[in-house]
């Protein structure tokens, strides 16, 4: 219980430390934002549809909505969580929380918890802008298959934000790497540009990694013609294949020390040894 209510503490201050911190207001709240803005009014034109994986139609408006929804939740459970780790760590941070009676688990429980406020907060801000500035309807029954891939997707690209650290040798190499991975994989995934547009090779480099899976998912749950709750459910295994790996990588090679030269990885101890015991 004692753990419970410190995870609490640390992420009502994680939460508010956003407001701090210049580089997540801009990247993971407004620039999602101002790409939703500028894709839907610049390349969507009134009945402009495209076509997701598995043969929905929706329209160009619904299908940037999604993906950049996708691309917001990648921003803030994997970009923004893995240099926030990298950086606390290489600054000794994580290291001096090891040797306080805090139990370790409660403080990544909280980042994490950060990034799930983040997602929450943009993914009803996007939603909301897409549905009044650009007509974006909703099927009512499909609701709980955009739900799912939300909180699938949220789980994921929190998994590989915390395995990624253990391959970033320092904060530069963390401030550069994940955000220009998830750009470039935005590009070959359905995000920015209609996978229907994308010749049949580059679209199935972009099927290998999660974020195109999570667009896709996505994407179905907004379409007119989805079945059922909206679930695309290959890419649901794909991406719940992804979470599951991340899950290992973190357990078995997550570092609480710095990194030090000659050692891919100085590691107090895995994460697999800070959950909490039954």
């Amino acid at each position: 219980m004692n753990g419970i209510r410190t995870a609490l503490h640390l992420t009502k201050f994680s939460v508010k430390d956003i407001r701090r911190n210049p580089r997540v207001l801009v990247f993971t709240l407004a620039f999602p934002i101002i790409l939703l803005v500028l894709f839907d009014s610049i390349f969507a034109k009134e009945g402009d549809t495209a076509t997701v994986p598995g043969g929905h139609d929706l329209s160009l408006d619904a299908y940037f909505v999604a993906g950049i929804l996708a691309y917001t939740i990648t921003l803030s459970c994997f970009s923004t969580l893995g240099i926030s780790l990298v950086a606390q760590r290489e600054a000794g941070q994580l290291k001096r929380l090891r040797g306080t009676p805090m139990p370790p688990w409660a403080f990544i429980a909280a980042q994490i918890a950060r990034s799930i406020v983040l997602v929450a907060l943009m993914s009803v801000i996007l939603l909301v802008l897409g549905r009044v500035a650009f007509g974006v309807h909703f099927l009512a029954e499909t609701i709980p298959g955009l739900v799912i891939f939300i909180v699938v997707g949220t789980a994921t690209m929190c998994a590989l934000g915390i395995a990624v650290t253990a391959f970033m040798p320092n904060a530069d190499a963390a401030g550069t790497i994940p955000p220009f991975t998830a750009v470039l994989l935005s590009f070959i995934s359905g995000v920015f540009i209609p996978v229907d547009q994308l010749p049949g090779w580059l679209a199935a480099i972009g099927r290998v990694f999660p974020l195109a899976h999570l667009a896709t998912g996505l994407q179905t749950a907004l379409s007119p013609d989805a079945t059922g709750i909206g679930v695309a459910w290959t890419s649901l295994l794909v991406l719940a294949i992804w979470g599951v790996a991340g899950s290992v990588v973190a357990l078995r090679r997550f570092s609480w020390s710095p990194w030090e030269p000659g050692h891919r990885t100085l590691r107090v101890s895995g994460l697999r040894d800070t959950l909490p015991r039954r």
